[in-house]
């Protein structure tokens, strides 16, 4: 008696796939005379009719025959791939090639790349010289070793290029970074630069990353500007307050006291603790300044305010 196939399906999960991860497959496999294929093997072929892997059919309801769920590795190839499942079946003679088979396709994506940037200075003065730290991390927690990233300006222009180290930032396992020198553009002003890992240069494919920060161009500081928190209470000095006078930005040290030059110029000076209520002054700044800023504690709403 002839048998056909009338079920040969593969499940594949997920079928989108990062290049060279783990793809799950699943057959299931029916004839028509509904056999027991227990213990028999489906075939899963590459494009090219290379061997996969092979699906030991364990499982049979009196209709149809499963597979348990197996794990293999994606291609590294990104874009989609057409694989196929030969059935046992095939092997008997009294089952045609195309009835014993089917295609199954998924899709390789590249791996992401994120890129984040600190350590850039609030404000630079122009033409002067600055630093900055560049961290490229994959979730798949690859190691870019020998990866090369850049930094465009605001026009588009590269202007610097370094290579990642070779060991992560410290205290994480997976973020790769590397340190670089740039120079200010002339022009006073907010420029847009971004940070850039093209992808390239891994065994596994990446797909390019990028991430942008601000280059605040600042006029050559006229005037010293000194700030001294203290505690209003206590007259005790205040430490890691933060002073802000826009668009310039500074920390206390133990003594209380932050230095910020500046231009001449009409400014907000902002000083504020994590428990004390902002201190404001605003003001004109023509020569170096000293101001002193006494920090009340923040004690909150008390109900006696709320019903009063």
């Amino acid at each position: 008696m002839s048998r056909t196939i009338s079920v040969c399906r593969i499940e594949v999960s997920p079928r989108e796939v990062d290049a060279g991860g783990d793809l799950t497959l699943k057959a299931q496999v029916s004839l028509s005379s509904a056999d027991d294929l227990r213990g028999q093997h489906v075939r899963i072929e590459d494009h090219d009719g290379g061997l996969v892997e092979t699906i030991e059919l364990t499982g049979f309801d009196n209709e149809s025959n499963q597979t348990g769920e197996v794990v293999v590795k994606a291609p590294v190839r990104p874009g989609t791939h057409v694989w196929r499942a030969v059935c046992p079946a095939q092997s008997q003679g009294s089952v045609s090639p195309a009835d014993a088979s089917t295609s199954f396709s998924f899709t390789v994506k590249p791996h992401a790349t994120r890129v984040v940037v600190w350590d850039a200075p609030p404000t630079v003065e122009r033409g002067k010289r600055f630093g900055i730290k560049l961290g490229v991390q994959c979730p798949s927690e690859c190691r870019p070793k020998g990866w090369v990233v850049d930094v465009r300006d605001h026009e588009g222009k590269r202007q610097a290029t370094a290579t990642l180290r070779d060991a992560p930032w410290p205290g994480t396992a997976t973020l790769y970074y590397a340190e670089v020198d740039l120079t200010a553009p002339d022009a006073e002003g907010l420029f847009s630069w971004e940070a850039r890992a093209p992808g390239s240069g891994a065994e596994v494919p990446h797909a390019e990353g990028t991430a942008r920060f601000g280059v605040r161009v600042v006029l050559p500081p006229e005037c010293r500007l000194t700030v001294v928190a203290v505690d209003a209470e206590r007259q005790t000095p205040v430490r890691d307050a933060k002073v802000v006078v826009h668009p310039y930005r500074a920390v206390t040290d133990e003594r209380g006291v932050a230095e910020v030059g500046v231009p001449k110029g009409a400014y907000r000076l902002f000083v504020s603790g994590p428990t004390y209520v902002p201190f404001r002054w605003d003001g004109e700044i023509t020569t170096d300044l000293t101001i002193r800023a006494e920090l009340a504690l923040d004690l909150g709403i008390s109900d006696a305010d709320i019903w009063s």
